[in-house]
């Protein structure tokens, strides 16, 4: 049966034959044919819309009809009195819009499905309106309430998405936040929880990461793939890794990339990261936007405990402390250099910028002083590390 096949007695008509209906009589030729409308109306916009007519989901496929329903009924009870009550409608179309939020979907889909059951609705009346030759004036009027009524029905399901996806935002970004904290924390989360909590964030887990330490907090716009705590006073992120070198330079604050690492060593490389931009802070690692923290690990590793690097000083270097300062001084790059060089005069010489003979001369001193210990590969070691971390504090300084 076609939605327009129920057709009372019409009580009047004008002289060019064109009937005269108030709006209760407009509203009664209009009700017994709603059946069969609100089925063509489903039925174009799952054609429309494919994503809603969902094979095998039987509640999905209910809600759809009771939204048609509910505004089908809604809009003839509005031809017979405009002061209806819209309040239930209304809450069918908040709900359908937030349903879309809660789906992770834009309101494309909803907003299409509108403009197809509109399009089907003013379709029928049109049938109708030929069938029993209604006034001009009737078919305005009702083309005005009709397309101004579906843009109050899209204009509730926009708000009730809204709603719903503000609230779907601020409880991930809390999920998010929390998450961040525990992959940084101490410990290591079991694959099953990272899992779980991550779907709960919204946040794919990658295969490797790179932790981002920020001076102030950065300001720009993050995908879904990014982690951010950036509170002050440590603001940081977390990316997939590789990072690109451009999204952080358009960061307008000084960063630090700590060094890739799986997802459970994201601890360390935050540590390392903020290791970073605290000595370029320090003067020790070169001012520039970006610092990429893998370019100084050996820096890094020398200088990350500063009490240590004195207690390593104090104990290798102790035959220097016997010297005067400018001497200790010129005494512990000579022995860096022959370290460094094999105990090579011409290339230690061309390195400080002396006289082969100087250097051999200073030489003699060091080994009157330290003795033996030259000899021993465990010690070098130890000396050239000790040096090489003196070297970079004293510039630091």
């Amino acid at each position: 049966m076609s939605p327009e096949s129920a057709r009372p007695r019409v009580p009047a008509h004008r002289d060019d034959g064109e009937e005269i209906l108030g709006r209760s009589e407009l509203a009664a030729l209009m009700r017994p044919a709603l059946p069969a409308l609100v089925d063509w109306i489903v039925q174009e916009v799952w054609r429309v819309v494919p994503v809603y007519a969902r094979p095998g989901d039987g509640s999905y496929g209910r809600v759809t009809r009771h939204g048609v329903e509910c505004a089908v009924a809604l809009f003839v009870d509005l031809v017979e009195d405009p002061r209806a009550p819209r309040d239930r409608l209304y809450a069918t179309c908040h709900r359908l819009g937030a349903g879309e939020a809660r789906e992770g979907r834009m309101l494309d889909d909803l907003q299409a499905a509108y403009r197809a059951g509109t399009r089907a609705g003013w379709r029928w009346i049109m049938r109708l309106g030929r069938r029993h030759r209604l006034s001009s004036a009737a078919m305005a009027r009702l083309a005005e309430m009709l397309f101004g009524y579906a843009d109050e029905l899209a204009r509730m399901s926009a708000q009730g998405y809204r709603e719903a996806r503000a609230e779907i935002d601020g409880t991930r970004a809390g999920l998010r936040r929390r998450l961040l904290r525990l992959l940084v924390g101490p410990g290591t989360l079991p694959e099953p929880v990272l899992a779980e909590l991550a779907a709960a964030a919204g946040w794919p887990v990658p295969g490797s990461v790179v932790a981002i330490a920020a001076e102030t907090a950065a300001g720009t716009s993050w995908g879904p793939e990014v982690l951010t705590d950036l509170e002050p006073p440590q603001p940081y992120l977390l990316l997939p890794a590789p990072a690109a070198a451009g999204a952080l330079t358009r960061l307008g604050t000084r960063v630090a990339v700590g060094p890739a690492t799986d997802v459970a060593s994201a601890a360390d490389s935050l540590r390392w990261a903020r290791t970073a931009l605290r000595l370029v802070a320090d003067g020790a690692l070169p001012d520039v936007p970006v610092t990429w923290s893998a370019e100084y690990l050996t820096t890094l590793w020398l200088l990350s405990d500063a009490p240590l690097a004195d207690q390593l000083a104090d104990r290798e270097l102790a035959p220097l402390a016997q010297f005067p300062d400018r001497t200790r001084r010129r005494l512990g790059e000579t022995l860096l250099s022959w370290l460094q060089n094999g105990g090579n005069s011409e290339k230690i010489a061309v390195e400080l910028s002396v006289h082969p003979q100087t250097v051999r001369y200073r030489v003699r001193q060091l080994k009157q002083a330290f003795g033996e210990r030259l000899e021993d590969a465990d010690a070098r070691f130890a000396m050239q590390a000790a040096l090489r971390a003196s070297g970079l504090r004293s510039r630091r300084a």
